[in-house]
């Protein structure tokens, strides 16, 4: 009956804890913490890397809408412009291979253009056909014509004046074909042409002195052609809009070689060979909104170059081999709205300058803890898939600031007193104690980790901004997860060791007297398991220790790896905890199961000091503590894999007040609730205390009720300590 009782007392006061841990964690909600944004209708905070990442993380799906996800920055008003309908003619087909539409026409199969098409044609496609040539007169009957489309032609040469009968032009694509050069009268006469396309050709000289002072040109298309800045000559264009340069063979830029450009909104030089650009070379570039200066040869960026820029809204710079990026080159574009920098080294960039650019909306780094240093309110940060946000995670709440110290003292001063007791012992058993101790230095250092933790926070607070990616990518940082996982580790090697050895002895008494541990092979397994424990949490740092970003992957400098499952070194964090821990709590609790079923069946013909409840209170007290730790990471661990959103704020929490559990209770399992070590504290500490406190009171019954008090505690503590070894009616251990 009495063990009935304190069950439903332990279970009652378990409940209890874990009813206000989840009250606290869920009014601590109270925003979004730094890192993370808030989706539409509800108050889940998903974080930078769950927006766009191609599934729905938020309730409504609004982290994967195309408002939020597609990048519209840069220059779209040619593709948003109307043009005015052409006239209402009346065209007839004569031609057998070309299909007819009013007034446009498609032709397949030709080996040269057409002359009896209608002239009355508005819109010509003459893709896909085969002649190498465009002649000075074969379109020269078509005078309506709006649309002209060349593609894929094998056209080599453009004859002088081939176009020169179009005034009505405005949209001629000459798109993958093989034309080498182009010459001034190529495109003579075309005083309404728009857009020009004539990328994906052979081109390695091009003079568009055709167009010069153009009113009308707004679009120039060569890319992936084999111009230079030497063989490419612009004329004075005051009317174009887009440029588009990409993959070609440029050098250098110059000032003068964009100087006629008054007009131009978007720039692409991407894929080209660029060394360098002069620090004037956009002075009269100030319409300028997208410029695209990716994958280029760039080690240095002039400190002023951007500064004409102030209408710009989207950079990118990135797969640039710049050697010392000054952010400060950013400074003057305040209506910047997306910023590519892939693969350009930032580690020594201020770390507050891009907190100036209020409209900042897309994010684009080589690392993914340089969201979180250089762009922590920025909504869309790419890449999303290299670790997770310190901001979110290291000490975020005041909670978590009060816990970790009230946690890491309790730990350290437990597991301390526990080294103090079996030390100080004279007559204790030595295998037993071997294994305390052990166990109680392993707990302890999950205390001093959590207690530097406690440190690190108190160093960076109010600067933690600037310092996590120097924190998270140093050696200490490395240090200190290699000592926190070896904690864990070895306490989940030796509470399965003992698990096992309680085992034998229990279930199989005969034998296991004959196979009894003598200190020296405790001392020896103790030896093992260190080494072994410390080999574990040593695999990862060796192995990824060009980065440090197994243990770096967030402030905490421990590897769960449930925010995001799939980061660097996500098997090992699934070998261990998956693996390892997962096979020691099963072994924990099928060796506790059968300890237990066997004291059942022996219970009529064995004399037992405790009932079966007590035995069955112990038990479960045991392995619920172990599941307690190791369980809910776990299943955090599964959940991960099964792409369930966790919350990112979540990892503080499971490394504070989940994964101390053990090294916490370990010392009141296993030493605090042993008669012998209490009777020592009441000869000691507990006694002094108690006397100093009866000599202020004199009233007997105050001093009665104490005792009362105390009798009643010892007999729920000794339900608990039968099988540690310091019982001399109970213990196994006292006989080997």
């Amino acid at each position: 009956m009495r063990g009935k009782r304190i069950a439903i007392t332990g279970i009652t006061l378990i409940a209890v804890v874990l009813g206000l841990a989840i009250m606290m964690y869920y009014f601590n909600q109270d925003k979004c913490p730094v890192g993370t944004f808030l989706c539409q209708n509800t108050t889940i905070c998903m974080p930078q890397r769950s927006w766009c990442n191609g599934h729905d993380d938020c309730p409504e799906g609004d982290d994967e809408s195309s408002t939020h996800c597609f990048d519209a920055n840069g220059y779209w008003e040619w593709f948003l412009k109307e043009r005015p309908k052409p006239p209402l003619f009346t065209c007839d087909c004569p031609v057998q291979e070309c299909h007819c539409n009013g007034c446009k026409v498609s032709c397949e199969g030709l080996s040269a253009i057409p002359r009896n098409l209608s002239p009355n044609v508005t819109t010509v496609n003459l893709s896909y056909n085969n002649f190498n040539e465009v002649r000075s007169d074969v379109l020269r009957g078509y005078t309506e014509i709006r649309s002209l489309f060349l593609l894929s032609n094998g056209i080599e040469d453009l004859k002088v004046g081939a176009f020169s009968g179009q005034p009505r032009l405005y949209w001629l694509i000459l798109t993958n074909n093989s034309i080498k050069e182009i010459r001034p009268g190529h495109f003579k006469g075309l005083s309404s042409l728009e857009t020009l396309r004539v990328d994906n050709n052979r081109i390695n000289k091009a003079d568009f002195s055709d167009f010069a002072g153009s009113q009308s040109l707004e679009l120039l298309n060569l890319s992936n052609n084999s111009l230079t800045e030497k063989t490419l000559l612009f004329p004075v264009l005051p009317a174009l809009r887009e440029l588009q340069l990409d993959y070609n063979k440029i050098r250098v830029i110059s000032r003068d070689f964009l100087a006629g450009m008054y007009s131009l909104r978007s720039l692409t030089i991407e894929g080209n060979e660029l060394t360098t650009i002069e620090a004037n070379a956009f002075a009269n570039l100030s319409d300028l909104t997208e410029l695209n200066l990716a994958d280029n040869k760039l080690t240095a960026i002039p400190d002023h170059l951007f500064n004409p820029l102030v209408n710009l809204t989207q950079l990118l710079i990135g797969y640039n081999p710049i050697e010392n990026l000054k952010i400060l080159i950013f400074e003057g574009l305040i209506n910047l709205r997306s910023l590519g920098l892939e693969e350009v080294d930032m580690e020594n960039s201020g770390k507050n300058a891009l907190l100036t650019f209020k409209h900042l909306e897309f994010v684009y780094f080589k690392k993914f803890h340089y969201c979180t240093t250089y762009a922590p309110n920025v909504q869309h940060c790419r890449p999303a898939s290299d670790g997770v946000s310190s901001l979110s995670h290291l000490l975020g709440k005041p909670l978590l600031k009060v816990a970790v110290w009230g946690i890491s003292s309790a730990t350290c001063l437990g597991n301390a007193l526990v080294l103090w007791g079996r030390f100080t012992a004279k007559d204790e058993n030595r295998v037993l104690s071997i294994v305390i101790r052990n166990l109680a230095v392993s707990d302890m250092l999950m205390g001093i980790y959590l207690l530097i933790i406690g440190l690190v926070d108190v160093q960076f607070r109010d600067t933690y901004n600037q310092q996590a990616s120097k924190w998270m990518s140093s050696w200490g940082c490395t240090f200190l997860g290699i000592l926190a996982m070896t904690s864990s580790e070895v306490s989940v090697l030796i509470l399965s060791f003992m698990s096992i050895e309680r085992f034998i002895l229990i279930a199989a008494p005969l034998k296991g007297q004959q196979r009894a541990l003598t200190p020296q092979t405790a001392g020896f397994s103790m030896i093992f398991i260190w080494i072994s424990g410390i080999f574990l949490a040593l695999i990862p740092a060796i192995h990824w220790r060009s980065s440090t970003r197994f243990y770096g992957l967030n402030g905490m400098c421990f590897p769960l790896h449930i925010d995001d499952p799939f980061l660097i070194g996500w098997e090992y964090s699934a070998f261990i905890f998956l693996g390892v821990n997962l096979l020691g709590l099963i072994t924990i609790g099928y060796v506790y199961a059968g300890m237990f079923a066997s004291i059942w069946r022996t219970r009529h013909n064995t004399p037992l000091f405790v009932g079966d409840s007590e035995f069955a209170l112990r038990f479960f007290f045991i392995v619920l503590t172990d599941a307690a730790c190791w369980a809910p990471i776990i299943v955090l661990k599964i959940l991960a894999f099964l792409k369930y959103p966790v919350p990112p704020d979540l990892h503080a929490w499971v490394v504070i007040f989940v994964l101390p559990v053990n090294s916490a209770v370990n010392p009141l399992l296993y030493t605090f609730t042993t008669p012998k070590f209490r009777e020592r504290l009441e000869e000691g500490w507990i006694g002094q205390l108690r006397n100093y406190v009866s000599s202020k009171n004199s009233a007997q019954g105050s001093q009665g009720s104490l005792d009362g008090t105390q009798e009643r505690s010892n007999s729920f503590l000794s339900l608990t300590t039968k099988w540690t070894g310091f019982d001399k009616k109970s213990s196994n251990y006292k006989k080997h």
